[in-house]
């Protein structure tokens, strides 16, 4: 998976969070109980989704370490492979 395939899953994850955020937060508007509850209710619900966004940004910041260094390391591999195919051409010729 491309790191640019990652970022486009983070920005899903981000965008449905939000439009779940703004869902539930007009459902508790429309919602036949007191003005207190539902604040609370919405303070509650703000804080889960922050805890959620938290957590989805810490996955897609791993994420995009580890396919860094997933390519750090082939980039590495690749530059060694070169080295030792040069070193057995000029032992060769």
């Amino acid at each position: 998976m491309s790191e640019r395939t990652g970022s486009r899953s983070v920005g899903l994850l981000a965008s449905l969070a939000i439009g779940a955020a703004i869902g539930a937060g007009i459902a508790l508007l429309y919602a036949p109980q007191s003005g207190k509850d539902t604040r609370g209710m919405l303070a509650n619900k703000g804080r889960d989704l922050r805890g959620r966004a938290k957590g989805a940004l810490k996955d897609g910041k791993d994420f995009i370490a580890e396919r860094r260094l997933d390519l750090s390391e082939a980039v590495d591999g690749g530059r060694e492979a070169m080295h030792e195919e040069l070193a057995k051409r000029q032992t060769r010729g």
